[in-house]
């Protein structure tokens, strides 16, 4: 018997980050790779989004916008097969170190950018998973419905449905030396995990006795190598056997926003 389609039961599978953006946020003096040549966009991708197919499951994929130009074309078979594109600032900016102003003004580079191929988003997230103060009332005065920032508990809050993730949830967590202080912060080893150290991982917070929404966060840049793409096939087969079970449902963002808006 399928579970009823409330939060209760819901997974938020989501997917951050594409290319090389980050990076380039992190040093914006480096050489972009060429269009089209990152391996998260060339390898990883394709390779999720058929698994996803198989699978029947659809998700959400926060983009930074600056991937409207340098890979429209993977953005568009995110959409293409039938998934959410959500926003994740222009450069991967870390969004509560930013001005109302600097706020104000990459919301609206973004939301045109992503219009400018025919897509609306209505989710954000944004990268280190911190709001700034007036967030939450810019995003709805640019016309967005909902977001996922660190958090909690799901509500509305300015308008917004917020739909919060927590780390234990989120690959990168596990899998990044940036996050020993985060790791160490929460009584977690500080070292990095394996890619199948981090499945094992996740696959205990999915079944950890928690009402959800459980907002489960994948990068595609740790999905390069094919142990990582096998561990995070792992993962999300056991997301498609709960759904079978009835256990849990799968919904994009603005699926679950809609429950919580009413």
């Amino acid at each position: 018997m399928a579970p009823t389609r409330d939060l209760r039961h819901a997974v938020l599978l989501s997917v951050d980050n594409l290319g090389e953006v980050a990076d380039l946020q992190r040093d914006p003096t480096r050489p972009a790779t060429p269009p089209g040549a990152h391996p998260s966009v060339t390898v990883a991708l394709p390779a999720l989004l058929r698994t996803l197919d198989d699978l029947g499951l659809p998700a959400t994929f926060f983009v930074e916008g600056l991937n409207t130009e340098l890979y429209p074309e993977a953005i568009r078979s995110i959409a293409a097969a039938g998934h959410e594109i959500g926003l994740h600032a222009w450069r991967h900016e870390r969004w509560s170190e930013l001005s109302p102003a600097e706020e104000d003004q990459l919301l609206t580079r973004g939301v045109t950018a992503f219009r400018a191929l025919g897509l609306e988003v209505e989710g954000f997230r944004p990268p280190g998973g911190e709001l700034g103060p007036r967030t939450l009332q810019a995003l709805a005065a640019h016309g967005l419905r909902w977001c996922s920032a660190l958090g909690a508990r799901p509500g509305r809050a300015e308008g917004i449905a917020c739909l919060p993730f927590r780390w234990p949830l989120v690959d990168a967590y596990y899998r990044l030396e940036s996050f020993a202080d985060v790791r160490r912060g929460m009584g977690a080893a500080p070292g990095p995990s394996s890619p199948r150290a981090a499945a094992d991982a996740l696959l205990a917070g999915l079944e950890a006795p928690v009402d959800g929404p459980l907002v489960l966060i994948l990068h595609p840049f740790l999905l390069v190598t094919d142990d990582e793409r096998a561990e995070a096939e792992r993962v999300l087969r056991r997301v498609a056997d709960m759904v079978a079970a009835g256990e849990r449902w799968v919904g994009t963002g603005r699926e679950l926003a809609a429950l919580v808006l009413g």
